[in-house]
């Protein structure tokens, strides 16, 4: 294989990979605004404790890992997710 075809390769994988991203990222910020209850402040939502289940949490920690959102788990189970902008 010669260099232009590992470098279409690594730029065709790279592309793929940024792809996989913002899907994952859309698919969890979605599932967290329509299964969890909005609160009265913008951008905050409670996911109760018979929804968060294992793909809920990992959706959550996605977001949090790429610093999408804040969160934080109350005495009685539910979360907490704040949206933040962290384009600044």
């Amino acid at each position: 294989m010669n260099a232009e075809r590992k470098i279409a390769r690594v730029l065709a994988e790279k592309m793929a990979d940024d792809r996989a991203h913002r899907i994952a990222t859309m698919a969890a910020e979605e599932l967290i605004r329509t299964e969890g209850e909005p609160t009265c402040e913008a951008d905050k939502y409670l996911i109760p404790q018979c929804q968060a289940d294992e793909h809920m949490r990992e959706c959550i920690s996605h977001l949090v890992w790429h610093g999408e959102v804040v969160s934080e788990e109350t005495d009685d189970g539910c979360i907490i997710v704040l949206f933040i902008d962290a384009t600044v």
